[in-house]
Formats: C-alpha cells, structure tokens, sequence
C-alpha cells in the first residue's frame, strides 16, 4: 500500500452495524450524521515510592469512550429503524466505521436508548442514540483511491 502524504476531509465515512438476524452482514446507516471518538484513552496509575519527592506512574487500564450517534429522521428507513429498535433494547451490536481514509475501525457497542433531539424551525430532525464502546478498536488500513485536498489546493481555493 502506498502512503497518503495529505489530509483527507471526514466526508464519505460509512457507520454500519452487523445485522442480528444475518451475521456477518453489515447494515449501512445511511443518514448518520455524527459518530463521535473512536479507540480508548488509557489511565496512568501513579506507582510514586514514599521516598520520592517526584511522582511516578505506570499505564493503567484503557477507557473506551461514551457515543452518541446522530442521524437524520426517516421514519420508514428500515435499516434506521432496526438500529432504532436495538438501542431502544440496550442491545449491544458489532460496528463498522471506514473513513474516507481507508482506515476502518471494527468494535461492540453497547448501545443504552434514543430520542428524537429538539425540533428546530430550519434544521432537518435528528435522532440520537447513547451508547458506549466496549473493548478495543480493531483497525485496518485498506489502500483506496480518492482526490485529496493538499495545502496548496486550500490556499489556491
């Protein structure tokens, strides 16, 4: 695979979700609009002696992070409204995101209800969906081809 030498804008990730009624397939959520952090942040555990006059730590325990998944609201949208249906379950599902890079990142989600976020008069309605990563990112690079916007095209624009 050859490496990327500039930044690629967020535009065109996919989030799916594996399907509970065919494994192994996965489920595009079409309109998501927001997925939040993906990976884990980890602790430090301070291992300073009573001696020492400087504390000391070591790596602790990683910490996934808290979700909340936006979307556009399309009552009818089958796959929404599965997804929809195993938050309202606290379901826990398996989840695909593939940015725009070619970096894809596979992880459970724990998922803990929705709502319907506040109407507002010139925004689409959104829905929103609580969750929490649980355990660690598997990630993959694939090697994609795309148009990149490199600093001189940002400053020519």
């Amino acid at each position: 695979m050859t490496s990327k030498t500039n930044a690629i804008i967020g535009a065109g990730t996919t989030l799916s979700f594996e399907d509970p009624d065919n494994a192994s397939t996965f489920l595009e959520l079409i309109e998501a609009r927001t997925i939040g952090a993906i990976g884990q942040q980890g602790e430090f555990v301070e291992t300073t002696p009573i001696n020492a006059t400087t504390r000391t730590y070591i790596p602790g325990l990683k910490t996934p992070p808290d979700k909340e998944i936006t979307g556009n609201d399309i009552p009818g949208d089958a796959t929404q409204e599965k997804f929809l249906a195993l938050a309202n379950r606290n379901a826990t599902v398996n989840m695909k995101v593939v940015l725009s890079n070619g970096r894809t990142g596979a992880f459970k989600l724990a998922l803990s209800g929705w709502q319907i976020n506040e109407p507002q008069g010139g925004e689409a309605l959104q829905w929103t969906v609580y969750g929490k990563q649980s355990g660690e990112v598997n990630w993959t690079v694939s090697n994609v081809t795309m148009t990149t916007l490199n600093h001189k095209e940002k400053k020519a624009a």
